[in-house]
């Protein structure tokens, strides 16, 4: 036990210090298998080897691709402004629209940070001119944002299936379920909010979305849902594997950019640059926290941790409640991947020994990730959020209106282990 602890120390130590998280698992790795077996290098260059060269990341960049031509496109803010007409009579209006516009926008981008500032940047002017309350506002934006990491094509998914050699079609048909339930969860606590408290979301005159405004709004709503039917149909069905449906979709949104004479080179070009920075980056995280994963492997560290474990006298049901403990304070200070990638070797091995589906905690894991988006200090989306006004917006009103949203997460979690057929349901439908 005492040299679990040990490399446990010598990861945390490092991070305190500021050494980059890469940096950090590799080089712990390395000096553990050096340490133990030098011998065992070989079998850390073959790890690395043999992550850097699978098929299925190259849908990283894809999908990002994908994501950063319709936000440039300005198709997500033209999508938001669609959705509005149909919901200004609904309790609560167009805070709605904030969670249905992340939503979609989730479904074609894959990062919450990404979708929080690019529906923030379409809706906070207005929600403001409108007298819509600010925190109330703020914070279906930041929990609408962290559906980028749950509703597919999800960054952390592939990340999380590429480690644990799980089917990231089968991951993502997992998350649809669960991400459709979690933004009914949060539209549903918009309307009671507005039935209570009807000032701070006023109900909008509806004689401005005229019907033929409507209908001529379906046309704008199509690109998107067009692009999410056909990516995750194509998975679904066999069609396309990950990666092929990660390169029609980056296509199709070229398409889409063309025909609304958006698509330039300084545009593609700031893209690929923005895509390119995040994956090398990316990129770098994986192998490290491959040669971390292939250390505690080697020595049995993460089964002696789930032995340790099983045998203590708790049912299963409370040992999830000490990891989701766990992860909700990691998430405060750590970023999601980080935490992910590093949580990993040590958690997987614990609950797939308690007789947990790994499916089923990839979606669980993805939304205990989700509560650390929007938990500060270190919530992306409440700085992502935050920039969309900078001097106008505080840290802390962004925060403050995201917190009810925390505790719906939570309750997400306690549903998918009281019922974990919402994420395991579709899968087991696949051929």
């Amino acid at each position: 036990m005492w040299m679990m602890s040990l490399m446990g120390l010598s990861v945390l130590v490092p991070l305190f210090m500021g050494v980059p998280i890469a940096v950090t698992l590799g080089g712990v790795g390395l000096a553990w298998i050096a340490f133990m077996d030098p011998n065992l290098l070989q079998g850390a260059a073959f790890s690395i080897w043999n992550t850097s060269t699978a098929d299925v990341l190259a849908s990283i960049p894809l999908f990002l691709l994908m994501g950063e031509i319709i936000q440039r496109s300005d198709l997500a803010g033209r999508f938001y402004d669609a959705t509005s007409l149909w919901l200004r009579r609904i309790p609560g209006g167009l805070l709605h629209s904030n969670i249905i516009a992340c939503s979609m926008f989730s479904a074609v981008c894959g990062s919450s940070t990404a979708t929080a500032a690019t529906i923030g940047t379409a809706a906070i002017p207005n929600l403001e001119r409108l007298k819509y309350d600010k925190s109330l506002t703020l914070g279906t934006i930041a929990a609408g944002g962290t559906l980028g990491i749950l509703i597919p094509p999800s960054v952390p998914l592939i990340i999380y299936g590429s480690m644990v050699e799980e089917s990231i079609g089968r991951l993502f048909v997992a998350a649809i379920v669960p991400g459709i339930v979690l933004a009914l969860m949060f539209s549903a606590y918009v309307l009671v909010v507005a039935c209570l408290r009807p000032g701070r979301a006023p109900v909008l005159d509806a004689s401005r979305a005229t019907w033929p405004l409507r209908w001529r709004s379906i046309v704008t709503m199509s690109p998107l849902f067009s692009i999410v039917l056909l990516i995750l149909g194509g998975i679904y069905f066999g069609w396309t594997t990950t990666t092929e449906a990660a390169a029609l979709g980056f296509a199709i949104s070229l398409v889409v950019a063309a025909a609304q004479r958006r698509l330039t080179f300084q545009m593609l070009w700031q893209s690929l640059v923005s895509v390119v920075r995040f994956t090398g980056m990316l990129l770098f995280v994986i192998l490290g926290a491959q040669v971390f994963s292939f250390a505690v492997f080697t020595w049995g560290f993460g089964a002696d941790i789930a032995n340790a474990i099983s045998a203590l006298p708790y049912s299963p049901t409370v040992i999830i409640l000490l990891i989701t403990i766990v992860y909700l304070i990691i998430g405060m200070f750590v970023d999601p991947i980080s935490i992910m990638v590093m949580t990993i070797p040590v958690v997987y091995p614990v609950v797939t020994s308690l007789g947990y589906d790994p499916i089923w905690f990839g979606i669980v894991l993805v939304v205990l990730l989700e509560m650390g988006l929007i938990t500060p200090p270190v919530g992306m989306n409440l700085f992502a959020i935050q920039a969309v006004q900078p001097g106008r917006i505080a840290l802390s009103e962004v925060a403050l209106g995201a917190l009810p949203f925390v505790v719906l997460l939570l309750l997400m979690v306690a549903l998918l282990v009281a019922v974990p057929e919402l994420a395991l349901w579709l899968p087991s439908l696949m051929s």
